[in-house]
């Protein structure tokens, strides 16, 4: 089962969508047939949650009409911007982590 939490971050003017795959498997008919988020598309969008690949991929597609969509690194201790509409927000931008207060 695939679980999704939501997070309004206002001084970004973002939502986090963080997920969670219980037992950390899934299938590609589980994880094609669970219903998304709504896409907000006057917001950005902060991806954050450990899965395969493909399921990043059907996600960055289902939000791509937002504003613009970026992928959260721990790595980096920041989300990776992967898309934008807004020219204030470039790909390859990092949004640091204290920004996501």
């Amino acid at each position: 089962m695939i679980k999704f939490k939501e997070k309004n971050i206002s001084n970004l003017e973002a939502v986090l969508i963080e997920f969670e795959i219980e037992g950390g498997i899934t299938t590609p008919e589980e994880a094609f047939s669970v219903p998304l988020p709504k896409v907000p598309s006057a917001k950005g969008v902060i991806i954050s949650g450990r899965g395969p690949i493909w399921f990043y991929g059907r996600l960055i597609h289902h939000f791509h009409p937002a504003r613009w969509v970026a992928i959260f690194d721990p790595r980096l201790g920041g989300a990776v911007v992967v898309a934008s509409h807004w020219p204030q927000v470039k790909p390859g931008q990092v949004i640091s982590l204290d920004d996501l207060d």
